[in-house]
């Protein structure tokens, strides 16, 4: 792992808010595989990290990302700089080396305001990204219109 106590991961929320939605609309949605059955599925995004870091729905039946072959991968969104044949250089820092999925409800209240949903509805128009701040053994979110150059990110 990396000297860095924190990593910014950014996604463009334009395309989150894609995921976003088909997660809200779907009828059904996968269940955290650690939440156990008491816990109801709630629409969320599903952060992975594996070959590179990404965000997709986990709503069903799944968004694919040709939506006329079932048999595609599911419609995903990389964090900038973090696509695609990236698993390992990501595995040096502190989002770590081991594959893994989060999965971030939706319907959450954050920082006991709006939704989840709710702060990227509203912050979508401005365009913007949303961010995973990643620490060892935890994760923040945020969202913001500046640029990661302006923010001095990767």
């Amino acid at each position: 792992m990396s000297n860095s106590a924190s990593i910014d991961l950014w996604f463009p929320l334009q395309d989150v808010t894609a995921v976003a939605e088909h997660a809200m609309a779907a009828p059904q949605h996968s269940r955290c595989p650690f939440a156990g059955d008491e816990v109801p599925a709630a629409p969320s995004l599903i952060w992975t990290k594996n070959d590179g870091t990404y965000l997709w729905s986990n709503g069903q039946p799944r968004q694919h990302r040709d939506p006329e072959d079932p048999a595609s991968d599911p419609l995903s969104v990389h964090a900038l700089g973090w696509g695609p044949g990236t698993g390992p250089a990501i595995g040096w820092t502190p989002v770590g080396g081991d594959d893994f999925h989060e999965y971030i409800d939706l319907t959450e209240r954050y920082s006991g305001g709006p939704t989840v949903i709710g702060l990227i509805r509203d912050h979508v128009q401005d365009g913007g990204w949303l961010i995973i701040t990643a620490m060892p053994g935890r994760f923040e979110i945020s969202l913001t219109t500046a640029t990661p150059r302006e923010r001095g990110s990767r």
